[in-house]
């Protein structure tokens, strides 16, 4: 790892934190004026089209092995389909705030992945996930509690969308570290694309551009060119580096980052028991950080990759 750190590269990893916070925000807004399976087909699209050129060329011309190909198709389809298709669905009803909290739930549903693999978690790990998954279960009890179904639904269905991204990122880390994380990035991206491209074609039908306003052309392009590129470049940027573990502790400040913006901006409520919620899901996920699945702590040579914990 370099010892000299670039001087923008702070203030660099403080504009991720704003993009991907404000990214649950914008999904909210945009969605009112895209049909979910068109914003999801239009944003990776554009992104695909942006980001395809930058892992050519940063990457490397990398070439996928036959044997490994089935694998880049299936990691395509739990980036792209699964996930973006799920978590565009939920934020329809969930709020921005919730779907922060339930994304920093990654590296929890990580570790469990793990666990059925076959690796051996620490105590520590297994007390942080019960943690964590404590605090989304209380933030769901608070939903049925108060009787709100649709966002109730909204919720448990970006929860399926976060449990395709961690299964994305415990299965993608063998193949990172074979390809390099911008050069594989491009390559799932783009079978993602082309998985999900027939039924977002389809979902076309009645879809009118006219009738779009150009605050949501603009919240597109913020979901394709700021989250989908400039803060996956910007991420492992900062992991060439800095210690992953240092990384990550961006991704645990999100859903605070994102309460607040939503309460200035969307003047969105927190619901009572979201404090409590936040205080288990983060205190979990930072014990479940703290040691990793193969037994030793992250150091700054560990070259293994901390998943995002943004859409």
């Amino acid at each position: 790892m370099p010892s000299r750190r670039p001087p923008l590269l702070f203030p660099a990893l403080a504009l991720y934190l704003l993009i991907a916070s404000g990214t649950f925000l914008v999904a909210k807004a945009t969605l009112r004026e895209f049909p979910p399976l068109v914003l999801c087909l239009l944003r990776f699209t554009l992104a695909a089209a942006i980001l395809w050129p930058i892992a050519r060329v940063a990457g490397g011309r990398v070439r996928i092995a036959p044997g490994d190909r089935p694998w880049v198709v299936l990691l395509g389809a739990l980036s792209v389909p699964l996930n973006q298709g799920l978590f565009l669905f939920g934020m329809q009803w969930a709020s921005a705030s919730h779907g922060a909290l339930l994304y920093a739930l990654t590296p929890a549903f990580v570790v469990l992945i793990g666990v059925v693999r076959g690796e051996r978690p620490t105590l520590l790990q297994i007390i942080g996930v019960g943690l964590a998954f404590a605090g989304v279960l209380t933030l769901l009890l608070m939903r049925g509690l108060h009787f709100d179904r649709h966002s109730l639904l909204g919720d448990l269905i970006v929860l399926g969308a976060v449990v395709s991204w961690a299964l994305y990122t415990a299965l993608g880390r063998k193949y990172t570290l074979r390809y390099g994380a911008l050069a594989l990035t491009g390559q799932t991206m783009l079978a993602g694309w082309l998985l999900f491209l027939p039924i977002g074609l389809l979902s076309l039908r009645g879809f009118h551009p006219s009738a779009v306003s150009l605050g949501g052309w603009a919240g597109l392009a913020y979901m394709a060119v700021l989250t989908s590129a400039l803060s996956y470049v910007i991420w492992y940027w900062g992991l060439a580096h800095l210690k992953s573990s240092s990384v990550a502790l961006l991704t645990n400040l999100q859903p605070l980052v994102t309460a607040a913006m939503a309460w200035l901006i969307l003047h969105e409520r927190l619901p009572a028991g979201f404090a409590l919620s936040t205080a288990l899901v983060l205190g979990g996920v930072w014990l479940a950080q703290g040691r990793v699945a193969w037994g030793g702590r992250r150091g700054a040579s560990d070259p293994r990759p901390t998943g995002r914990s943004s859409p």
